[in-house]
């Protein structure tokens, strides 16, 4: 990875913390209906030198949904009644209310009939032993292209150990001056 692809992602890791950051620490919600759709917009940017990459373009699909459902629910991800008892339980679902901030997360408790593009908000449950999360559509597409780019990287680090010869630097040529064919002569 050059150094720009490393900038890169370094900035789009940090905008992601900060969203996180965010989210753990506000009190009353507005400030994630700030930030969160902020660096969901400013990601694709950070990673734009990524994006002679498939799996760039795979991410940025997912994080186009993920950004849209977000905007059309006033800067947070909708989530219905029914995902958010059986991802938390009966009890602490109750005491979340329609159309407010669901404390701890980017979600807003939509009910029913009243979310915009619900079908994009979080309604995923993914269980990991006794916790779990819950994932949108546009999450799941962001996985798989963070999997492709990283199938991606893989190979081009293998194309180009097999492309370089042993003890060569990138600044070297891969095939040494005046090796012109590629069959052997005697002399």
């Amino acid at each position: 990875m050059n150094h720009r692809a490393a900038w890169s992602a370094a900035v789009a890791l940090a905008l992601m913390l900060c969203q996180f950051a965010v989210i753990r620490t506000s009190a009353a919600g507005i400030e994630v209906r700030i930030v969160v759709p902020l660096t969901m917009a400013a990601v694709p940017l950070a990673l734009s030198s990524f994006r002679h990459r498939i799996g760039a373009w795979i991410m940025f699909v997912g994080m186009a949904a993920n950004l849209a459902a977000i905007l059309a629910n006033g800067g947070l991800m909708p989530i219905e009644h029914t995902t958010l008892v059986e991802a938390i339980g009966q009890e602490r679902a109750a005491q979340y209310e329609t159309g407010h901030w669901v404390s701890g997360s980017k979600d807003v408790l939509v009910g029913p009939r009243s979310g915009r593009l619900v079908a994009l908000g979080d309604s995923i449950i993914i269980r990991l032993g006794d916790a779990g999360i819950v994932a949108s559509p546009g999450d799941l597409v962001v996985w798989a292209g963070l999997a492709v780019l990283a199938g991606e990287a893989s190979l081009a680090v293998q194309r180009g150990r097999r492309k370089a010869p042993a003890g060569a630097t990138r600044d070297e040529p891969a095939v040494p001056a005046g090796a012109e064919g590629g069959a052997a002569t005697r002399t």
